[in-house]
């Protein structure tokens, strides 16, 4: 038994849907029509099978909407009157498998749907044996329907839908209380297809997608979000990490942090020509102390930066003892020793010119930089 519930469990939510790939579906319903009003109701008591037919073509348009149009055909057979009606509808269909209430690839996909219709109408008297011509028989429609999707090209459907006409001919009596009605119960099947090209083969037809060329996610507009925090990677200032929309893809604060760490680098000193921090030097450093508290998540590359002043080798060994030095006074405030990487570049990577003072005194630095 337990297995038969994960298994159904399983395919409630691997199901397959018109998405913005396959976003136009053609289809066809059969089922039975129904009258209600001035003589009387027949809704849902199928008493005498009066068929109907329909087609149908539905438009993707966002997740929760879609644009449908339908024709269906149907023989109203009631003891006075038959009525054939030919009816054309345009609605909206509202999804609930929209990300939101239900996955978009959910087997069970229920949906509501409303808009306008117009049905032609050939009104039979049977007491007189008198057909009239056809007339424009108005009417708004409503209803309810779930969609069982097999897989990417093919779905089923059971659905009702009911049509409120917007006058009193149907059933050919005049009484003036605009109630006549008629329903339709069919079961259906669909077919979709793409209008547009999927380039890199995301689900995400061209179309529609920001990153035609680059695999990505429905939920962010086919552009990739490595870090699945609703901000695609090319507009993510920290694509490794989640954070919000307000903070550029970053955590909360993260570019204050930013901040403190830029002030670290122009705030530590040494004493000259050694690895010796100055006393004056300790506060900016607690500062990085209590945001890497604060910020349990964040590592950090200590990196130790020279001019070229004096030979390579004598210049890479102060800027590893530099940043290793940086590293321990950290550490020793209770920081763990993984969170924290030491490196020294030497004179490799200068930020100025070494020609002037001004630029050698830039490129003697330690800088700090958050990592996720």
């Amino acid at each position: 038994m337990k297995r038969l519930l994960f298994i159904f469990l399983l395919a409630f939510n691997q199901g397959f849907a018109q998405d913005l790939t396959n976003n136009l579906s053609v289809g066809i319903q059969f089922g039975t029509i129904e009258y209600r009003g001035d003589l009387g109701s027949e809704f849902f008591t199928f008493d005498g099978v009066h068929p109907s037919i329909g087609l149908h073509i539905s438009k993707y348009v966002t997740p929760s909407f879609d644009l449908m149009g339908k024709i269906k055909h149907g023989v109203i057979d009631h003891n006075t009157f038959s009525n054939s009606l030919v009816d054309l509808n345009l609605t909206l269909k509202y999804k609930f498998n929209n990300n939101y209430i239900l996955n978009e690839k959910s087997l069970i996909a229920p949906y509501i749907f409303t808009g306008i219709g117009d049905a032609v109408s050939i009104y039979t008297d049977k007491t007189l044996g008198l057909k009239e011509q056809p007339l424009a028989e108005f009417n708004l429609p409503i209803g309810v329907g779930i969609q069982f999707n097999i897989n990417p090209k093919f779905s089923c459907l059971i659905e009702t839908h009911y049509n409120y006409v917007i006058n009193d001919r149907v059933d050919g009596v005049l009484a003036g209380k605009w109630d006549d009605s008629f329903l339709y119960n069919t079961i259906g099947f669909n077919y979709h297809l793409s209008t547009s090209p999927d380039t890199d083969g995301d689900g995400v037809a061209d179309e529609y997608d920001k990153c035609p060329k680059v695999p990505g996610s429905k939920l962010s507009n086919g552009c990739p979000d490595s870090d699945n925090d609703g901000v695609i990677d090319i507009e993510d200032k920290c694509p490794k990490y989640p954070g919000t929309k307000e903070d550029g893809g970053c955590p909360p604060n993260y570019f204050q942090h930013v901040e403190i760490m830029a002030k670290a680098r122009k705030g530590l000193l040494f004493n000259t020509g050694s690895a010796i921090i100055k006393q004056e030097s300790f506060a900016v450093l607690d500062n990085v102390v209590k945001v890497m508290i604060d910020n349990p998540n964040y590592k950090l590359d200590i990196e130790g930066h020279t001019d070229n002043t004096g030979s390579a080798q004598e210049n890479m060994n102060l800027s590893s003892q530099r940043a290793e030095a940086a590293k321990n006074y950290i550490t020793s405030k209770g920081i763990k020793q993984d969170r924290i990487r030491a490196i020294g570049y030497g004179e490799k990577k200068p930020i100025a010119n070494n020609t002037t003072e001004e630029g050698r005194s830039k490129n003697r630095r330690v800088d700090f930089n958050i990592r996720f």
